[in-house]
């Protein structure tokens, strides 16, 4: 096994920042290097993966390949080594489950862990890499796990049953990524039929984010029949999404109890993910755009939860600190939405942290001092600090949802 932290030199790693880093200030430029130097740095080669060459999230915390990191990884890397990418798909894929679930993830020594997934972000990352780079010959096997995979959750997590998705497992904090979040107070983490109860406002939205990325990749193997379904499904999520996940008295986009019907009080980041796909009215978009300008809730931090949430605590992994990943779905999408002064103010807030401290790229940061918090030489804080940078004044990852409505 070779737990080298370092990679030799890469060619195409290399050229590719050289040239990225004409085009931008040198202080990006910096940074760039920095985030490419992180995710590169974390290749870890060994049995449970082999031959494949797999990118732990931070080499001293966490000594493993997860699911949805995986996926942002892919992502990072398609910008200078495609194949490379890929390989992030088929460590995960190569252990699918029979029922079509990922694991969560998969430890250094060969053991998973199955007992949940994370959330459903694979289409969309195949379809991001499968556009940079196409690789047709490849893409029909993927697209087949993927069936397979969006079946998992049409048959396990509500889909079917209900027409939205809930997260679930033997902890609903566990699957949904967000492990400790305000989110799943007052028994909705519990492992019993409780961890069920919240149809959650990110999980749907990243289905329709997988619907869309299915339609993008049926298009390429010429699969016109799938591709149309893939799109009535993302069209009628958006609708059900819009109709059942907006509380007009919060003035937000809401987790859901489908047990009472009750809206969830606590208003996350994950209120903002209707804009990143560009699914949200105008008037709405408007609405979400006053709560992240608001001092009292998102602005300038865009923590995880709303500053005066009840419970928020800014070093508590999801109870409270920025995670560049969250943050940049939430930002892009205010952006797209033409709130792009806004959107530009809090990004550059969030960039001037990531930049402060010289010594690591941190898995989340403090949201009121900017303090980098928790694992160091975190790689999707990497991945997301190249896009803050390279995809933030295009559509690069946002080229698969529909043009966002204007007033």
């Amino acid at each position: 096994m070779d737990n080298s932290s370092k990679e030799p030199a890469n060619a195409p790693a290399e050229a590719w920042l050289a040239k990225v880093a004409e085009t931008v200030t040198p202080a990006q430029a910096e940074l760039l290097k920095r985030s490419q130097s992180t995710m590169l740095g974390n290749i870890v080669q060994c049995d449970a993966w082999k031959p494949y060459r797999g990118i732990m999230p931070s080499l001293g915390t966490y000594r493993g390949v997860w699911n949805w990191d995986s996926a942002f990884h892919a992502i990072g890397l398609s910008l200078w080594d495609p194949a490379f990418a890929r390989e992030q798909f088929e460590i995960l894929f190569d252990k699918q489950q029979p029922n079509g679930m990922l694991p969560d993830v998969i430890w250094e020594n060969g053991s998973m862990v199955i007992d949940f997934s994370k959330p459903p972000v694979m289409a969309w990352a195949a379809s991001v890499v499968e556009h940079r780079s196409p690789d047709i010959d490849g893409l029909g096997k993927l697209y087949a796990k993927l069936v397979r995979m969006g079946e998992f959750w049409e048959n396990e997590r509500g889909g079917k049953t209900d027409g939205l998705f809930f997260y679930a497992g033997a902890h609903t904090g566990y699957e949904s990524g967000w492990d400790n979040a305000i989110r799943w107070d007052g028994g909705y983490q519990q492992s019993t039929s409780d961890d069920k109860r919240l149809w959650a406002i990110d999980l749907n939205c990243y289905m329709v984010s997988h619907y869309r990325g299915m339609a993008y990749l049926a298009e390429q193997l010429k699969l016109s029949g799938d591709q149309a379904k893939w799109l009535e499904e993302a069209d009628a999520l958006s609708r059900r999404i819009n109709e059942r996940l907006w509380d007009e008295q919060l003035a937000s986009y809401v987790d859901r109890d489908r047990l009472t019907g009750k809206s969830s009080p606590v208003l996350s980041v994950a209120c903002f993910m209707p804009l990143f796909i560009h699914i949200a009215p105008v008037e709405r978009a408007a609405k979400m755009a006053k709560l992240a300008a608001d001092p009292r809730k998102f602005y300038p931090g865009m923590p995880t939860a709303a500053y005066d949430t009840p419970g928020f605590d800014p070093r508590a992994m999801w109870r409270g600190p920025a995670w560049l990943n969250t943050s940049f779905f939430a930002l892009k999408g205010l952006k797209d939405y033409g709130y792009a002064d806004l959107a530009d103010a809090m990004r550059t807030t969030l960039l001037g942290w990531v930049a402060s401290d010289t010594s690591s790229i941190r898995e989340y940061y403090h949201p009121v001092t900017g303090e980098g918090l928790a694992a160091r030489g975190f790689a999707w804080s990497a991945v997301f600090t190249i896009a803050f940078i390279l995809d933030w004044d295009n559509d690069n990852l946002t080229w698969l949802f529909p043009e966002p409505p204007s007033a």
